[in-house]
């Protein structure tokens, strides 16, 4: 029996993955505050999409997550792009979501401090940038996408 995996490169299975944790990611505390009351601690937080920087960097993420979909699942070119201008458009929203979130950690959030959300975030989405450069490192040595049996060939 043939198994069925996702006809992705390498660096479109680096995107893909960190993308959807990263998505995952927004959902945890980016950034917190604690303060005792009464003999207890009341904390109060706020996730990815409540703070300005992070959610663009956000939408950015999941730009490029649907971007690896439909070129490398779904086999359709981006239009008037060869393969190396797309391959520096990826590069170029990846490090804008980067500098984005290292902003957003700069900056912080009110009064809030930053909690562990944006340090798994920034991880993630220095791993998309990554991704994000060996598919251009792909496309630059001609690296063509594995095409699964029976498939339909690039549009």
């Amino acid at each position: 029996m043939a198994s069925r995996s996702l006809p992705l490169t390498l660096g479109g299975k680096i995107v893909a993955a960190t993308g959807i944790l990263y998505l995952l990611d927004s959902f945890a505390p980016w950034h917190r505050n604690c303060f005792g009351l009464f003999g207890t601690q009341v904390c109060d937080s706020e996730m990815a999409w409540g703070t300005p920087f992070s959610a663009l960097s956000m939408l950015l993420v999941l730009a490029l997550v649907a971007e690896v979909v439909v070129v490398q699942v779904f086999r359709v070119r981006p239009p008037m792009l060869g393969d190396l201008a797309a391959a520096w458009l990826r590069l170029g929203l990846a490090g804008t979501a980067t500098a984005l979130v290292v902003l957003q950690l700069v900056v912080g959030h009110e009064r809030m401090g930053p909690s562990y959300g944006i340090a798994v975030g920034l991880a993630l989405v220095i791993a998309l940038t990554y991704g994000s450069y060996l598919r251009g490192v792909e496309a630059e040595n001609g690296a063509a996408v594995p095409v699964p049996v029976g498939a339909a060939p690039l549009r």
